[in-house]
């Protein structure tokens, strides 16, 4: 029985039973929904109910084999995520809309970095499985990634 306290030891290299499948489609519309909420029509509670579905994209995409430990643009990603995750940092229900959309905001921004690098890795794991003789080399992931302030 696994608990809340044990680690996977390496949850990310393989797909296996205790992983999530990635369902880009289904997160590219939640990230796109997210970005397009109006702030002057969304209740507060939309809002708070779309930061819950966006943060478990986020999380999903951090579980993933990204190259985290390689690439400095996708560590720079991690930190940013990892700042808009913590519980301290975060909207809390007196928080003001704008407060909380703001933040929704930079979440679904940051969920849609993690995206866009995920589909260009599986694209090029995929290129590589499919011509094991030619070796392909992985092209720049992200250009730039602006810190989060």
């Amino acid at each position: 029985m696994i608990t809340m306290t044990q680690e996977r030891t390496n949850p990310t290299a393989e797909p296996g039973v205790d992983s999530i499948p990635v369902d880009v489609e289904c997160i590219r519309a939640g990230l796109i929904h997210a970005l397009e909420l109006p702030l002057a029509t969304t209740t507060r509670e939309a809002i708070d109910a779309t930061i819950h579905q966006v943060r478990g994209h986020l999380n999903l995409l951090m579980g993933e084999d990204l190259g985290h430990d390689s690439d400095d643009t996708v560590r720079e990603l991690f930190r940013q995520a990892y700042t808009l995750l913590d519980l301290g940092r975060r909207p809390t229900a007196s928080s003001p809309a704008f407060e909380a959309f703001a933040h929704l905001r930079e979440t679904a921004r940051v969920a849609q970095h993690f995206l866009d690098v995920f589909v260009r890795l599986r694209n090029v794991r995929s290129h590589r499985s499919e011509s094991p003789g030619h070796p392909v080399q992985a092209p720049g992931l992200i250009a730039s990634i602006p810190a989060a302030n």
